[in-house]
């Protein structure tokens, strides 16, 4: 017999990273059902829609205590939280918010499929075993996916970024999958693609048909008929253009549902069409001048899909910066990129022109091309300098040290040393020490960005998650207590007042106006006892909620929508009252 020893097995590389890319999804549930998640205050002006109609018994009209916010999405959107709230039997947070979540991950699952599917088909692979490499790079576009800021912002809450990316980008993506086969159907691919299309509007809006349309009539013209945009005379032009003006009339009809059950299709029209899009046309100071102005100019369209990658900005400016090169070596040479690589490039372009147009731009617009972004970097992943990544990982350290910066100040505020586990600590002790590792070892580089991002995110959903518990709720008898009874509640942005829905469930609940809630001052509480007995007041830490009023319970809160005057310069020295703030349930004396 031998004696020599058998060597021990270790999980193969690509297993590992499609556990990475597992635990990452899997890390999208953590506290998903807070009240501070990271997410746009849009969020509750959308759960205020979905429950007031959830208590009227009918899918249509969609019901709003408010006429400028009623009609502000399609209805899909409303449904499928009435859906998941069980018409409001079931009517948490983490209910209206898990189906966002699960288009996140179909979407991630897209992604890396299709990165495999390129990579394998591409030839790029090397080694014995390329079809390890190919689900190793499909591993990391799922990866990279989930670690946009984003992704992770506007992809958890109950908004529509999660299902118009999945049903948007899913046309595409199915075009770089197969794109002489799609190209070439006669109306298989169409028929399909503007039922697709049209969901996707449903959940957003019927404008999405323009990028759309302009995306696939690119992709018609640069892979079918294999001619440069710009000529446009050529054979087949017409029934090209036919079947993309097929696909975008198919995308309408199904949109124009809603004109057909909606019991007031003037409200929709009125409210949705002129006024939430037509709107977005209109510019006092002039198109031209809005245009290139530093805010809200086409420079936040140019940007847009840097600034959505969040901490790793680097990274993706990185990614376009290879490309670029990449395409200037090959020219004038017979190498070229995959079909499927150009589907995603015309898709960003696309998105990208269109959205220069209306007077109001924003970078949450390019939203639905992000993981087109995100299987481009992992395509171009062993090709990005090492640069990019070490800035990118820089990112990190410094998302992980400001993390540390606002626990630090939540510790300060309530003054207890254990409103954080010592996991916590050791999960940013970790992430920079993986970023000094990337720094200072150059084959590390690359596993230490993919790890870095995402766990700099779950730090900052862990940052919250004391305020997400005990700290941050009423106590049971209290909640009881108010069950039926009228409460002022401090509201600072359109819609912001539903919070209390889910924090005082039962209560009749009153908005009042309070752009800065810790500056409302002494003598307009007294004003709110005149309409109601109870109240909510914020405070800073030890300021005293109101002169004549009792006490009845106290939580903490975290604040948002910081006043300008207090700086930003105010986070880093009192990170205490900057964040952080506490609101007193009083009643008047």
């Amino acid at each position: 017999m031998s004696s020599q020893q058998q060597p021990k097995t270790r999980m193969p590389g690509h297993l590992l990273w499609l556990a990475l890319a597992l635990v990452v999804a899997l890390g999208y549930l953590f506290q998903l059902g807070g009240d501070h998640i990271p997410r746009n205050g849009d969020e509750l002006v959308y759960a205020h829609i979905a429950r007031l109609t959830a208590e009227s018994g009918h899918w249509l009209p969609l019901v709003s205590s408010y006429d400028f916010m009623r009609n502000t999405k399609p209805p899909l959107l409303f449904w499928q939280a009435m859906l998941a709230g069980g018409w409001g039997d079931h009517w948490t947070l983490l209910n209206l918010r898990l189906p966002s979540v699960v288009y996140i991950w179909a979407t991630a699952l897209m992604a890396g499929l299709l990165t495999w599917k390129i990579v394998r088909t591409g030839g790029n692979t090397a080694g014995a075993q390329p079809n390890h490499q190919a689900t190793v790079m499909g591993a990391i576009a799922a990866i990279v996916f989930l670690s946009f800021f984003s992704t992770y912002r506007y992809g958890r809450p109950y908004l529509t970024s999660a299902p118009e990316t999945f049903w948007l980008c899913g046309v595409f993506f199915a075009l770089a999958w197969s794109p002489s086969q799609l190209l070439a159907s006669r109306w298989k691919f169409p028929l399909v693609a503007g039922v697709a299309i049209g969901i996707g509007c449903l959940y957003k809006s019927f404008a999405m048909v323009a990028p759309v349309g302009l995306g696939l009539a690119l992709c018609y013209q640069v892979l079918h008929a294999r001619k440069a945009p710009w000529q446009v005379f050529r054979r087949g032009i017409v029934f090209d253009g036919f079947k993309v003006a097929a696909i975008c009339a198919i995308a309408l009809a199904v949109f124009g549902l809603w004109f057909a059950v909606d019991p007031l299709p003037g409200e929709v029209w009125r409210e949705f069409v002129v006024g939430e899009n037509a709107g977005k046309f209109k510019s006092s100071p002039g198109y031209l001048k809005q245009a290139f102005s530093g805010s809200g100019g086409i420079l936040t369209i140019l940007t847009g899909y840097f600034v959505n990658a969040g901490l790793l900005f680097p990274l993706s400016v990185g990614c376009v910066w290879t490309a670029w090169r990449s395409y200037r070596l090959r020219r004038g040479t017979a190498q070229t990129i995959s079909d499927g690589e150009k589907v995603l490039w015309l898709w960003l372009l696309a998105l990208a022109l269109v959205f220069m147009l209306p007077d109001q731009r924003s970078a949450r617009y390019l939203i639905p091309a992000m993981p087109a972004v995100a299987v481009l970097i992992a395509l171009y992943w062993e090709r990005i300098a090492r640069i990019w990544f070490s800035l990118t990982l820089l990112f990190c350290l410094l998302g992980a040290m400001a993390m540390g910066l606002i626990a630090y100040g939540a510790v300060r505020a309530t003054q207890d040393l254990g409103a954080y586990s010592p996991l916590f600590w050791l999960l940013l002790l970790l992430t920079a020490i993986a970023c000094v590792f990337g720094f200072a070892k150059k084959e590390a580089a690359r596993p230490m960005t993919a790890i870095a991002g995402f766990a700099v995110l779950f730090a900052l959903a862990w940052t919250t998650a004391p305020f997400n518990g005990a700290l941050g709720h009423f106590r049971p008898e209290t909640i009881a207590k108010m069950k039926g009874q009228q409460i002022s509640v401090p509201n600072n942005f359109n819609g912001q007042f539903e919070r209390y829905q889910f924090l005082l469930p039962g209560a009749k609940i009153v908005a009042y106006d309070a752009p800065q809630p810790v500056d409302y001052t002494d003598a307009e509480v007294q004003v709110l006892f005149k309409t109601s007995r109870y109240a909510l007041v914020a405070r800073r830490a030890g300021q005293a909620p109101c002169a004549q009023c009792r006490i009845i319970d106290v939580r903490w809160d975290v604040r948002s929508r910081q006043d300008p005057k207090e700086g930003t310069w105010a986070a880093i020295t009192s990170p205490e009252t900057f964040w952080y703030a506490k609101e007193y349930l009083v009643e008047r004396p």
